[in-house]
Parts: C-alpha cells; sequence; structure tokens
C-alpha cells in the first residue's frame, strides 16, 4: 500500500509543506490537491521539505513542475529543501535543480525565500 504523509506548517511568510513517504502515481494526486490548497489558503512562496521522502518518481517531478507554475503565476517562489541522496538524482537527472533552488535545510530555504521576497518588495 503507498502512502504519503503531509502536512503543512508556516515560518516567516513561508508556507512549508513536509512530504514523507513514497511520491509516485499513486500519490501524486494528494499531493498535488494539497499543494494547491496551501497556495490558495496562505499564498505563493512555497517550500517543499523533502527530508521524509523516500522514492519520488516521473509522477511526482510533474507534481513538483505544476506547483513551480502555479507560484510563478502569482508572483511566489518554490523552493526545495532537504533531499537525500536518491531523490537528488531524480532532481539533477531532469535538470529540474536548474529552475527550482535546492537547499541543505529547510532554515536555509527559509532564509533565502525571505530575502527573495524582501527582494521582490524593494523594487
Amino acid at each position: 500500500m503507498h502512502r504519503l504523509g503531509l502536512s503543512t506548517r508556516f515560518e516567516s511568510r513561508s508556507v512549508i509543506v513536509a512530504i514523507e513517504g513514497e511520491l509516485d502515481i499513486a500519490t501524486a494526486a494528494d499531493l498535488q490537491e494539497h499543494i494547491r490548497t496551501a497556495i490558495e489558503d496562505h499564498g505563493p512562496w512555497l517550500i517543499l521539505d523533502l527530508s521524509a521522502l523516500d522514492f519520488m518518481d516521473s509522477s511526482g517531478l510533474n507534481v513538483i513542475i505544476n506547483a513551480y507554475r502555479n507560484v510563478r503565476e502569482r508572483d511566489g517562489s518554490l523552493s526545495l529543501a532537504a533531499l537525500n541522496e536518491r531523490v537528488t538524482k531524480v532532481v539533477r537527472l531532469v535538470g529540474l535543480h536548474r529552475q527550482v533552488p535546492v537547499h541543505q535545510t529547510v532554515a536555509t530555504a527559509v532564509a533565502a525565500m525571505e530575502a527573495l521576497e524582501a527582494k521582490r518588495q524593494a523594487g
């Protein structure tokens, strides 16, 4: 049975979605809906905490790409944080790291998001 744990928390003005388990064709729609709701309810400054993500296939990549497009349309930003080696390989294989910032920790992602948001507000 495929299970995906999802939780949302806020730090600064960033929405942090923590993803746990396996992100594949059986669970991708759950994440898609969770992200959509998080953005609509709390804004487009989104960080995906992947520290507890064990596996991700192309279905998961598609969800992340769609989330990236969604936040960009709303003048926000998306970052990925705390990827394990296996997930990092998938992200690098398709070149996603060239479009979506990848951070070692959630804390560094939050700091980078704060700096980006401040820069945009300043003009």
